[in-house]
């Protein structure tokens, strides 16, 4: 019997991570260099777009940096304006050596992708019914590849938002702890809301009332509309590596269709012979499920569950 490639075993296990991505990926296109030239002697790298790009430390630029705690979606929903449907968090950090890395990336991975010149080590993501959307990024290093002539600025609320491209795409920056990317207005959109002029994402405290992030290599919340068909009026997801090597998966639904406590009940069951733990608690209209396993059997539980 020919032996599976483990490569090949791996993909199909994070098969099912792809769908929750596309939004983390979007900005990608941007930034993926056509080469990684760096010049050791002036700091300068070329991106995708052909302009030379030069080193800059977060202190050389003027005017407000964003401050704010970046630990947990929470963190992030905190910053986003209200109306997010879709966000995901991912601790790049956390990914590495995991099986998750060949989905999400890592620090070096973003790097490269967004030509920062820099590490990020953590990555969020919201987006809105009306398909806009921006990120935000940690960068230790507190510095960033900027166009090497003719940057492009615009001061808003006392923060300098950067052009990424010259004008090539509408992307921009503000940097600080996360760093802003995005199109110019969501940028501006999540500086109103730092300002409190603006009124931030609330829609999913109440799941998140009944979530422990801490310690997660990857959170998600979603909300049910037209394009996201979801098994309930809200969910909440995340994942955490275990001190012995195993994962533990937690959703936390609110309003789930019968089908979703039916379907529970029945794998439940029988989980223990599956090697997959439950553990069910309802509390009104919300049901939080938390299973465990090795990578491979909370893989298998997950498409059973279909979630």
């Amino acid at each position: 019997m020919k032996r599976k490639d483990p490569a090949t075993k791996n993909q199909k296990y994070l098969a099912i991570f792809l769908a929750l991505t596309m939004f983390l990926s979007a900005f990608m296109i941007y930034f993926t260099a056509t080469g990684n030239n760096k010049n050791d002697d002036n700091d300068v790298t070329t991106s995708e777009t052909g302009a030379d790009y030069v080193t800059v430390q977060f202190s050389q630029i003027p005017g407000k940096h964003v401050q704010h705690d970046f630990n947990s979606i929470i963190d992030g929903l905190e910053m986003s304006p209200e109306g997010v449907t879709n966000a995901i968090y991912v601790d790049l950090q956390k990914t590495e050596g995991t099986p998750l890395e060949a989905i999400f990336g890592n620090g070096q991975t973003m790097n490269a992708s967004f030509s920062y010149g820099a590490d990020v080590t953590k990555r969020y993501g919201a987006s809105y019914a009306d398909e806009s959307g921006f990120e935000l990024h940690q960068i230790p290093e507190q510095k960033i590849d900027v166009p090497l002539q003719n940057t492009s600025t615009m001061p808003y609320e006392g923060y300098q938002i950067l052009d990424r491209t010259n004008g090539t795409y509408n992307i921009w920056n503000v940097v600080g702890s996360p760093s802003i990317i995005g199109p110019i207005q969501s940028v501006a959109n999540v500086i109103s809301v730092l300002e409190g002029n603006a009124t931030s994402s609330s829609e999913y405290d109440q799941i998140l009332s009944q979530a422990d992030p801490e310690g997660s290599i990857y959170q998600e919340v979603v909300t049910k509309t037209n394009s996201t068909d979801i098994p309930a009026e809200q969910y909440y997801m995340d994942l955490k590596k275990l001190d012995d090597g195993s994962y533990v998966q937690t959703t936390i639904y609110l309003n789930p269709e019968p089908e979703v406590d039916e379907k529970i009940a029945v794998y439940q069951a029988n989980s223990s012979e599956r090697g997959v733990a439950y553990n069910v608690t309802t509390l009104g209209n919300i049901t939080k499920l938390e299973i465990s396993s090795d990578f491979e059997s909370l893989y298998n539980e997950s498409a059973l569950l279909s979630i």
